[in-house]
């Protein structure tokens, strides 16, 4: 079976855990930036960090409207949206049923950083799929993390 590879320098990756690890014990959340490859594969080259407005910011997170906005004119066609991130400060790096019910699944990647043990930052990337055996709900599909 071929998997689906979804590519982030170095840098990015930096970012996004220590905008994570900045938020703790809330959940952080954020955007990815970046480009589809000569072969298809999306590449992360840009991480922005956006406030969590959740009511609940210990176990859900919320993008805040007006930097959400700014992020996506700031991108300004230079650069296509490529992923959604947000942290689990206590929990696996795995979807949760909030996490599939929301609306941010027709984007390309959603990567979930574990901060169960702080020190050692677990993260998985995963596209979402309508799930093939019911007419309802929502599979996650795990991408293959490539540091560039």
């Amino acid at each position: 079976m071929h998997r689906l590879q979804i590519r982030i320098r170095r840098e990015v990756w930096s970012e996004m855990l220590g905008h994570c690890l900045e938020a703790m014990p809330r959940e952080a959340c954020g955007l990815l930036f970046g480009c589809l490859s000569a072969v298809g594969v999306p590449v992360a080259l840009n991480y922005v960090p956006i406030a969590n407005v959740a009511a609940n910011p210990l176990h859900s997170f919320e993008l805040h409207p007006q930097e959400l906005v700014r992020a996506l004119y700031a991108a300004g066609g230079k650069q296509e949206l490529v992923g959604i991130v947000h942290s689990h400060p206590r929990t696996a790096p795995y979807p949760s049923d909030h996490d599939l019910a929301t609306l941010w699944h027709s984007t390309p990647s959603h990567w979930i950083v574990s901060l169960r043990d702080p020190s050692l930052p677990e993260v998985k990337a995963f596209a979402f799929r309508k799930r093939q055996q019911e007419n309802f709900g929502l599979e996650a599909i795990s991408y293959e993390i490539v540091m560039d």
